[in-house]
């Protein structure tokens, strides 16, 4: 499929926790294509300004084809996020998309497990959608280091079973999201992880350890990376797989697991 750039209208920016927006925008030409674990690079800013220069890659967290509307979870982490979320309803926001790989469905499976690490819930919110229309029972974890960056139960599909975790301990399991997984692994089919670096890692490897002592399941990740062009043409987002070095934008963002070498850095 192909990238389009696109001038999106906002709907509605709503603030869900202190930290966490829900972002919605009419996106037509987006919508008609985007699939979940692919994103799209905002320019968050004035096109005449180029400040922020750089555009933004957003996960796409709702995907609506009939109503052309595309939605994104936001953590407003700096100027360009801040600026996205701050726009009013009917204000124009350029966008590219929808960008990278994405996720499917493994076949005759009929349980997905989700682990999200904070805004790394973002693009399994999309498969959690379509899980119910695909016969998929889902289960999602979700982890934070606080409440403020766990996504609320409203904004989750409703026949989803949805669990929390935050370090502090200040929602849910007081703990990482990773110790939960032990408890849904026989149970799931297939599984699909997004979160921050370490997370991943460290789910890979629990993940190997649980294949061996209980059966293996196909896990697929996508990755986090600070992204320069977000169309492979820099090389800023590189990471290091069994298949020769890759770029999380354009071969990616999502991966089967057991590719990865996790021996790189994007800070």
């Amino acid at each position: 499929m192909k990238a389009i750039q696109e001038t999106a209208r906002v709907i509605r920016n709503e603030r869900i926790t202190k930290r966490l927006w829900w972002c919605t925008y009419e996106s037509p030409g987006i919508a008609a294509t985007a699939r979940a674990g692919q994103f799209a690079h905002a320019l968050c800013g004035d096109p005449w300004s180029f400040d922020p220069m750089l555009r933004r890659p957003l996960s796409f967290s709702r995907v609506d084809q009939a109503e052309g509307r595309i939605a994104f979870l936001i953590d407003v982490v700096g100027r360009g996020t801040d600026w996205l979320v701050r726009q009013d309803p009917g204000a124009e926001i350029d966008l590219l998309g929808p960008l990278g790989t994405w996720f499917e469905w493994q076949p005759d499976s009929t349980r997905a497990l989700f682990v999200g690490g904070g805004i790394g819930l973002a693009p399994l919110l999309v498969m959690a959608d379509g899980a119910a229309a695909g016969g998929v029972e889902s289960t999602i974890l979700c982890g934070a280091r606080d409440a403020a960056g766990v996504t609320p139960a409203d904004w989750i599909p409703e026949r989803a079973t949805y669990l929390t975790a935050t370090d502090d301990g200040s929602q849910g399991h007081a703990g990482v999201i990773t110790d939960l997984v032990p408890n849904w692994w026989d149970w799931a089919e297939q599984v699909f992880v997004c979160g921050p670096t370490p997370m991943l890692e460290a789910i890979s490897t629990l993940s190997e350890s649980l294949g061996l002592r209980r059966g293996q399941r196909p896990v697929f990740a996508s990755l986090e990376a600070r992204m320069g062009c977000a169309v492979g043409v820099c090389y800023s987002c590189v990471v290091r797989t069994t298949h020769g070095v890759k770029r999380v934008c354009r071969d990616g963002p999502v991966f089967r697991q057991d590719t990865l070498s996790w021996q790189w850095t994007h800070d």
